[in-house]
């Protein structure tokens, strides 16, 4: 994974360089552009307040996703900021004017948002199974499960896919290099 942020560079700079990444993983987890908005506030502000925190040596963006997920976590567990758990507003993921990215995103908002945060970390940030495990604090063996239900949605509900047998059988191969990769 390509890291993009320099490491002699203050808090407040590193955050506002990862912002678009965060707000990402924002929409992923909440499912609807005012609850990513809240989440992302509230983690901004628990990011800023607990920098004397950041362990040193740690990757900024891995210890900035961690704080989303737990911010995110705290949010559902408080009730104090209702957030979606079922299907997410699709245009979150789109893209304009591709059809089959257009599908990707129906797809993925229709995934539980355990399933979406695991796609986004593996396939869209490029972190590891392990580091995607640490984000969401959970095993790195419970992040390829994720991935690997996620990809078997993907497959059942594309009907852009060649054939779903072989399209199964590509899904199951992933997910052996998956887990031999962990």
């Amino acid at each position: 994974m390509t890291r993009t942020i320099r490491s002699g560079a203050s808090i407040r700079t590193k955050l506002i360089t990862l912002s678009p990444r965060l707000r990402r993983f924002s929409n992923i987890l909440s499912g609807d552009r005012e609850g990513a908005q809240a989440l992302m506030r509230a983690a901004c502000l628990k990011i800023l307040d607990g920098a004397s925190s950041f362990p040193e040596g740690t990757a900024f963006d891995l210890w900035a996703f961690s704080e989303l997920h737990a911010q995110w976590l705290e949010q559902l567990r408080s009730h104090l900021n209702p957030l979606s758990q079922g299907q997410a507003d699709s245009s979150l993921f789109e893209v304009a004017g591709d059809t089959h990215c257009t599908q990707i995103a129906d797809i993925l908002a229709k995934l539980p948002p355990q399933q979406r945060s695991a796609v986004l970390l593996i396939y869209g940030e490029g972190f590891t199974y392990d580091e995607a495990g640490r984000v969401l604090d959970t095993t790195p063996q419970n992040v390829i499960a994720r991935v690997s239900r996620a990809l078997a949605s993907f497959v059942e509900q594309a009907d852009w896919l060649e054939s779903a047998a072989a399209s199964r059988t590509r899904v199951e191969h992933m997910d052996l290099i998956n887990r031999q990769a962990s």
